[in-house]
C-alpha cells in the first residue's frame, strides 16, 4: 500500500525587527523548513522587516563605523545559536573575547578572581561582543545560506507602521521610495524593540494585557579606549564609584581595546555630579578624568581621546519593558527581546535572553507539530518569568544609593568567601548563577530574594525614583531653603523678645 503524500501548507510569517532574536529565528524556521516530520507539514514563508540598513552587506572595515554597546553572549545565548548547523562556528566564531578572569576595583586596587562557577564545574564559555558584530554575522548567514530558498525575503529600511490584527496584516513603508503597502501574515513576531509597533496591537485588543514602558533610570556613556595597564585584555572589569556618584565597567574588546561603560543615575545627574563632566569642552572633561579616574592611569593621548569621544557624543539612556503575556492567539502575534523584556545592560543577558526566546519558540513550534493555539500561550506561560526576572536583576541586583550597593557588594564578597570555606553551608551569591546552565534568570531571581538583595534595593530605588519624578512633574517643590532660615530665626528672635520681656515683668 502507497504511503500517503503528505500536505503542505505555507504559513505566512513576518518578523518584526532584525535584531539577534529576529535574526535567529528566521534561521531556526528555515532550519525547520527542511527538517520537519510532521505529517501536515508546514512551510514557514518568512519576511524579515527592519527600519534600519543590512549590516550584513558590510565589510569588516566598513561595520568598523557602526561600533554599538559591547555586551555579553553566554551560555543561554551560545546554546540557542548553536541549534542551527554551522551557524556559530561558521559565522561567530572570533567575533567577541572570551572573558577568561573577573576584577573588581575599590579604588586603585583590583581584586582579581576568575570566571564564576557553580559546584565545582568547569568555568562557562562567556565572550563579550559588539552588538551590531552579531547582528551582521547573524545576517550574513541569511545573505549567504538562507537567500537560496525560495521561502526567505527581507524588506530592510523599511517601516512597520500598523497592526491591523484583526485581519492579521500590517501596514509598512519603504523608506527609500515612500511606498506604502499592506502584508498579511500567519503569524506576526514582535521583535522591534523597546517601542514595539506590534506590541500596541496587544494593547488595543486585550483588556487584561498589563505594560510597563519606562527607563533604567540611569544616564551613561561609553567610550572605546587602548586597554589601560592596569586592566588584563582578557577581563571584566567593575568600577564602583570609580567617580563621584558614578559605578562603572570595561569590557574587552578586539586590537588591544576595553569598553569603558560609566553611568550615574538620574537623581544624581541632575544636582551632585561635577558640571566640568558635562562640559562640551574637551580639554575640561580631559582634565576631570585625570583628577578624579582613580582605578587606572592613561597616557597624556587616552585622557584626551577619552575626553573627545565623551563630548562628541550624547548622554544615554535605555529602556525597560515589563508585560504579563507575550503572546495572543486571536492576533495571531508573539513578541520577543526587547519587545517583551527591554532591560538594563547591567547583567549582560539581554541579548542571551532574545536568543532564547526564539529558540524555546523554534522548540515549542516542533514540540506541538506548527499548532500555534497550544504554542503561542505555552510561550508566554514559561518565557514571562524568565522575561521579567532579567528585567528586574538588571535593575535591583545594584541600588542607586551607592552607600547601600557597597554594602551589598561587601556582603557578597564575605559570601563567596565563606562559600569557598564551606560549600555546603554557605551558598554562593546569586549573581555566580546568572548565564550558567541549568540555571534560569528565574532560579537566579529567587535566589536574589531569598538572599535578602532585591527587597532592599528595591524598596531605596522605588523611593528615590518616585522622589525624583516628584520633583520633575512639580508634584512636590522644593521650598528655598533661605526662607525656612529667615522663617526659623524670626520664630527665635519673637521667642527671645517674648522670654526678655516675661523676665523683665517678673
Amino acid at each position: 500500500m502507497c504511503r500517503p503524500t503528505d500536505t503542505i501548507e505555507t504559513r505566512r510569517v513576518i518578523i518584526a525587527g532584525a535584531g539577534p532574536g529576529g535574526l535567529l529565528l528566521q534561521a531556526l524556521l528555515h532550519h525547520r523548513n527542511k527538517t520537519s516530520s510532521a505529517s501536515t507539514r508546514i512551510i514557514y514563508e518568512t519576511t524579515l522587516i527592519e527600519s534600519r540598513a543590512d549590516l550584513g552587506t558590510l565589510t569588516q572595515e566598513e561595520l568598523q563605523a557602526h561600533r554599538s554597546w559591547m555586551i555579553g553572549l553566554a551560555n543561554h545565548g551560545l546554546e540557542a545559536v548553536r541549534t542551527v548547523p554551522g551557524l556559530y562556528d561558521s559565522y561567530l566564531a572570533g567575533v567577541g573575547i572570551d572573558v577568561k578572569e573577573f576584577n573588581l576595583f575599590i579604588g586603585s586596587k583590583r581584586i582579581s578572581v576568575p570566571p564564576p562557577t557553580v559546584g565545582g564545574a568547569p568555568p562557562q564559555e562567556n565572550f563579550i561582543v559588539d552588538r551590531n558584530f552579531i547582528v551582521a554575522a547573524l545576517s550574513r548567514y541569511g545573505n549567504e545560506v538562507l537567500k537560496q530558498s525560495a521561502h526567505y525575503h527581507t524588506k530592510y529600511e523599511t517601516e512597520m507602521l500598523y497592526v491591523d490584527h484583526a485581519n492579521h496584516r500590517v501596514l509598512v513603508r519603504n523608506k527609500r521610495t515612500n511606498e506604502e503597502e499592506y502584508m498579511a501574515y500567519d503569524l506576526l513576531v514582535g521583535a522591534d524593540g523597546v517601542r514595539s509597533t506590534v506590541r500596541d496591537a496587544l494593547v488595543k485588543k486585550h483588556f487584561d494585557f498589563e505594560l510597563s514602558v519606562s527607563d533604567i533610570f540611569q544616564n551613561f556613556k561609553a567610550v572605546h579606549i587602548a586597554c589601560p595597564e592596569a586592566i588584563s585584555p582578557t577581563a571584566l572589569s567593575v568600577l564602583p564609584g570609580c567617580l563621584p556618584h558614578f559605578n562603572g565597567i570595561t569590557l574587552p574588546e578586539s586590537g588591544g581595546m576595553v569598553n569603558l561603560s560609566l553611568g550615574v543615575s538620574r537623581n544624581n545627574f541632575d544636582s551632585n555630579i561635577d558640571e566640568d563632566i558635562k562640559s562640551d569642552d574637551a580639554d575640561v572633561v580631559c582634565n576631570y578624568f585625570k583628577n578624579n579616574l582613580k582605578c587606572f592611569k592613561l597616557t597624556e593621548e587616552g585622557y584626551m581621546d577619552l575626553a573627545l569621544q565623551w563630548v562628541n557624543q550624547r548622554w544615554n539612556r535605555t529602556g525597560m519593558v515589563h508585560c504579563n503575556r507575550y503572546s495572543s492567539v486571536e492576533c495571531k502575534i508573539v513578541l520577543i527581546g526587547d519587545a517583551a523584556h527591554a532591560t538594563s545592560p547591567s547583567i549582560g543577558m539581554g541579548m542571551n535572553t532574545a536568543l532564547r526566546d526564539a529558540q524555546q519558540l523554534y522548540e515549542l513550534i516542533d514540540k506541538y507539530e506548527d499548532d500555534l493555539e497550544q504554542v503561542l500561550p505555552e510561550f508566554s506561560r514559561i518565557r514571562v518569568p524568565e522575561g521579567n526576572a532579567l528585567s528586574d536583576l538588571a535593575l535591583h541586583l545594584y541600588c542607586f544609593d551607592t552607600k547601600v550597593g557597597a554594602k551589598t557588594m561587601l556582603k557578597g564578597l564575605v559570601r563567596g568567601a565563606l562559600n569557598k570555606l564551606f560549600p555546603r553551608l554557605v551558598e554562593p551569591d546569586c549573581q555566580v548563577y546568572i548565564g550558567q546552565s541549568g540555571y534560569s534568570l528565574a532560579d537566579v531571581y529567587q535566589k536574589a530574594t531569598e538572599q535578602g538583595i532585591i527587597s532592599i534595593h528595591r524598596a531605596v530605588n522605588e523611593r528615590i525614583r518616585q522622589e525624583f519624578f516628584e520633583r520633575q512633574t512639580g508634584m512636590i517643590v522644593d521650598k528655598p531653603k533661605s526662607s525656612v532660615w529667615k522663617y526659623s530665626l524670626a520664630i527665635s528672635a519673637v521667642v527671645a523678645v517674648c522670654g526678655v520681656a516675661i523676665k523683665t515683668k517678673m
